[in-house]
């Protein structure tokens, strides 16, 4: 479950005042109107307007929004552990040895071939023998934070704009490349510049 104040970049439980703000602020930087029609920025910017205006309903009624905080309150507290270590997939697209279009291909076939990953991007001549070798001893090697996806990232899962292996794949290469998590998404072409900017403003 996503937190719908951190949909719109609060923290759990901001003040009524707060959330008023910000929805206003967000509706003016993601205005459609600011972007070219039919462009990535427009596309992802109208996404997000969506999951704003949703999550802003909800968080103004009082009877949604007692809703939301019962149902926030439960998951919290069974405490959904996050897996701390990388999937293989994503070792895969984050070193640049297979794209994000051939993993979700290969996941795919998983569902009906029924064989480990790493056999089926071998069978793809996708990844050598060698190469599948050493990606489940840096598997071992590679920790991701217990909180991964961070705030950032679940953001921008809530928001519809990412999948959860791109956040994960991103936290990856920022630990080898030392980038910023926005920029590393925004290279990858996953987020348009001018949205990832207009979330993140504060005026």
């Amino acid at each position: 479950m996503f937190s719908l104040y951190a949909i719109l970049g609060l923290q759990e439980n901001a003040s009524d005042e707060a959330v008023k703000a910000a929805y206003k602020r967000l509706c003016q930087k993601l205005d459609t109107s600011n972007y070219e029609t039919g462009s990535v920025g427009y596309l992802q910017a109208a996404k997000c307007l969506e999951a704003v205006q949703g999550a802003f309903k909800t968080l103004t009624n009082p009877d949604l929004r007692a809703a939301y905080k019962d149902a926030w309150s439960t998951s919290w507290t069974q405490g959904q552990v996050q897996d701390t270590q990388p999937k293989l997939g994503q070792l895969c697209v984050a070193s640049g040895m297979i794209t994000l279009e051939e993993l979700n291909e290969a996941v795919q076939s998983q569902t009906t071939l029924r064989l480990p990953l790493g056999q089926i991007l071998q069978e793809q001549r996708l990844i050598s023998q060698a190469e599948l070798d050493g990606l489940l001893l840096g598997q071992n090697l590679v920790a991701l934070p217990a909180d991964c996806p961070h705030s950032i990232g679940q953001r921008l899962i809530a928001l519809g704009l990412v999948s959860e292996d791109m956040v994960r794949i991103a936290l990856i290469e920022q630990r080898t490349f030392g980038k910023l998590l926005g920029e590393i998404l925004v290279g990858h072409g996953w987020v348009d510049k001018s949205v990832f900017d207009a979330l993140l403003a504060t005026d």
